[in-house]
């Protein structure tokens, strides 16, 4: 916990300072007629989803690719498709302490980034069934997804949107229901991620799951992925709090934390505070 602490603490002495919000102009792409479809190579139809809305200001690499904020993103992703350490993380699990700290923006963020590289293809999977809001930032209402999977015997594909995001399918969270933590820490749930690894080799898989300390689902679902990156929003979230949801997570299992609403100087500390990081000693995170 050690190292956790002392970026923490780092973070907060550093002055504050503003944090400019993109705000672009909604935008809303060119309807595409829901359909089905049929993945190469898959031999099951899904659905490609229209958006119905505009997609989230907040999703900047979308709005904004070649942005500093996106550039921060690509950062991340780089980490997460060529890691130093040469592991294959293809399954990494996006929360935070407590809510508003800004996961959701992070994990589809992230996705959209992995989708638009070159050659992987991105899942995004909305594990907060409680209070799912992926849809919202992604501009499509809600639908079918993982709680109705995790119920049933239909197979996984019936309930995978393709969006007009290019190489990016999501796994909408579904409808609210009442034994939540129940269904996600079910043996269902542990082999739709072993199933994800195994069947799509080109695929990486991002979830945005709820907040540690606000369920007890949370935890488990770390322990079935193969790392987490850890949301704290500057100026916001408590360190004690911070701190027993990694207790919670595990340490080791960490990938890394990003610092939400904190800008620092170029080149001193980057937006990704990581393990192993560009910009600073081993202390930092």
């Amino acid at each position: 916990m050690g190292k956790v602490a002392d970026a923490l603490d780092k973070a907060r002495k550093e002055p504050a300072r503003v944090q400019h919000e993109v705000s672009p102009k909604p935008v809303y792409p060119d309807t595409i007629a829901s359909k089905t479809d049929v993945h190469a190579g898959e031999g099951v139809g899904f659905v490609s989803k229209a958006l119905q809305g505009p997609v989230d200001p907040k999703l900047v690499v979308f709005h904004e690719p070649g942005s500093p904020a996106a550039e921060h993103f690509k950062v991340l992703r780089s980490q997460i498709l060529y890691p130093r350490d040469g592991k294959d993380r293809r399954v990494i699990l996006v929360t935070s302490a407590m809510e508003a700290a800004g996961k959701t923006m992070v994990a589809c963020n992230l996705a959209v980034s992995i989708a638009q590289s070159v050659d992987p293809y991105a899942l995004l999977i909305d594990a907060d069934i409680r209070k799912s809001s992926v849809h919202r930032m992604l501009g499509f209402e809600p639908a079918e997804g993982l709680s109705e999977y995790l119920q049933t015997d239909e197979l996984l594909p019936k309930y995978l949107i393709r969006t007009p995001m290019m190489k990016l399918t999501v796994l909408p969270a579904g409808r609210s229901v009442r034994n939540p933590a129940e269904l996600l820490t079910s043996a269902k749930m542990r082999h739709l991620f072993e199933e994800a690894r195994e069947r799509y080799p080109d695929r990486f898989i991002i979830v945005d799951s709820p907040p540690v300390n606000l369920a007890a689902e949370t935890s488990s679902l770390s322990q079935n992925v193969d790392a987490v990156v850890f949301v704290v929003r500057y100026g916001y979230s408590s360190q004690d709090l911070i701190e027993e949801a990694i207790t919670k997570i595990g340490e080791d299992k960490i990938l890394g934390i990003v610092f939400n609403c904190f800008e620092s100087p170029p080149g001193k500390y980057s937006y990704y505070k990581k393990k192993y990081p560009y910009y600073s000693s081993k202390e930092q995170v």
